[in-house]
């Protein structure tokens, strides 16, 4: 079988045609589209050019003056013996007195006949050498120096009236005198005995007696200065001394320990005067003979004193130093004793606590009543800023608060201090309310608060009120 070439060909030519139809498209796609010129953002850069001075630092050798140089000299304290030198005799070279004229002054017409003026200063006399003792030559001074003695010259003082005319003073010249040659006599040093200060020392705790120290009191003082030291005895001294303050009935008692004085101090109150006596036996037991115990108790009587245990109850806490503080066992008693006599108004002076609050003030009689000193449908409720000074009740009629009068019957009560950050009530309760009811009334607003708002801050604090007669 023969092939024919021109299918050859035409084959070759169809395949040339294929490939150069193929770049053709090729060529076409890849040409990119003709872009429209974009605006050019114009900008402009403005350089300033300032001529800076310049100067060449020339090295320069300081100016100082040089330091002689000298030996050390120093001192040193022995125990030898004194050194002596013999003084040798100096002879004066005298020389001539100079004499100054004194200046004559005119005399004024008032002055007295017949009578001369006295100069200020004395008539000027010879000098004359007089021998002086060896002993008050120094011994350092060298044999061969020699001292000339010289008159000062001598003018009179300016006057307002002309003496007579002067007389010229008459020149001498002073006869020497040999110094005696005399030998030095030692002089002793006397040791002078130094002041002393005399100081005992003693411990950090010292006894009441000029015998030994109570080991009782020893622990006692150790467990409110270093109760970490103390260990196990520290909490169980402070868990006694609260046992013994909680076995009292409706009383609140707290004890701070003065370490300046060795004295353990009992305050707060206690509902009757016979109870006194018993708390302050069980802690001279705990601290033992070398602490004395003193107290402040005040009297509380009931219902007041039973009033503090639903004050207590409300919710709120009671702000105490205990825990930063070792020297304090016990609850917080109350923070301020107010007392008025017959015809004064009540008056209480609060301060705010350190964040803005809302601050409800009751007063809890002897009735067993409750009376809202603030707020009440005089006195509208306020928010007061952080320790800011408040004043509760009128002093005058017509001032801002509630005008009351102190009158019987007198005794000790209670005044009371709500603080809380967002109000606890809206309305205005009743002017005077028992005392139970309302503070079951205040727990529940209190925890619906808590509900509500759990960054809601609270507190209370509570004074005693004496009234008396006169």
């Amino acid at each position: 079988m023969t092939r024919n070439p021109l299918i050859w060909l035409a084959g070759i030519a169809i395949s040339l045609l294929a490939h150069l139809a193929a770049g053709f498209i090729l060529l076409w796609s890849l040409d990119p589209d003709t872009m429209p010129d974009q605006p050019v953002p114009e900008s402009r850069m403005q350089l300033s050019a300032y001529r800076v001075e310049r100067s060449e630092a020339r090295s320069a050798t300081p100016e100082s003056e040089a330091a002689a140089a000298e030996d050390a000299s120093g001192a040193r304290l022995g125990q030898g013996a004194i050194p002596r030198a013999r003084a040798k005799p100096v002879i004066p070279t005298p020389e001539p007195t100079r004499i100054t004229k004194a200046n004559s002054l005119a005399l004024s017409a008032d002055a007295t006949k017949g009578q001369t003026v006295q100069p200020a200063f004395a008539a000027p006399q010879a000098l004359s050498a007089t021998p002086v003792p060896a002993a008050q030559i120094a011994a350092s001074r060298p044999a061969d120096q020699t001292k000339a003695i010289t008159a000062a010259a001598i003018t009179a003082l300016p006057l307002a009236n002309r003496p007579a005319d002067a007389q010229p003073l008459a020149q001498t010249t002073p006869p020497t005198t040999a110094l005696p040659a005399t030998e030095a006599t030692p002089v002793a040093l006397s040791q002078a005995e130094p002041t002393v200060t005399r100081a005992k020392a003693a411990l950090a705790f010292s006894g009441s007696g000029e015998g030994p120290v109570d080991p009782v009191s020893l622990a006692a003082f150790q467990s409110f200065m270093a109760p970490e030291a103390a260990g196990d005895s520290a909490a169980e001294l402070r868990d006694g001394i609260a046992g013994i303050l909680a076995q009292i009935p409706c009383a609140r008692m707290q004890v701070q320990f003065e370490p300046a004085t060795n004295t353990l101090q009992l305050v707060g109150h206690v509902p009757e005067d016979g109870m006194r006596a018993p708390v302050l036996q069980a802690l001279r037991a705990q601290m033992g003979a070398d602490i004395a115990v003193a107290d402040t108790l005040l009297i509380l009587p009931r219902p007041q004193c039973g009033a503090l245990t639903g004050i207590a109850g409300v919710g709120l806490p009671q702000s105490t130093d205990q825990i930063t503080n070792p020297l304090l066992v016990g609850e917080d008693t109350h923070a301020r004793e107010f007392r008025y006599m017959q015809g004064q108004q009540l008056i209480l002076d609060l301060t705010a606590p350190d964040y803005d609050a809302y601050l409800y003030v009751d007063y809890f009689d002897a009735k067993g009543q409750v009376i809202h000193l603030s707020p009440n449908d005089s006195v509208p409720l306020t928010l007061a800023t952080a320790k800011s000074a408040l004043r509760v009740g009128a002093e005058r009629p017509g001032d801002s608060g509630l005008y009351i009068t102190i009158g019987p019957p007198y005794g000790q009560e209670i005044a009371v201090a709500f603080a809380a950050s967002q109000p606890l009530y809206d309305d205005t309760r009743p002017l005077v309310e028992p005392a139970g009811p309302y503070l079951d009334w205040m727990k529940a607003r209190v925890a619906e608060a808590r509900a509500k708002n759990p960054e809601f801050k609270g507190e209370w604090v509570y004074f005693f009120v004496s009234t008396a007669a006169q």
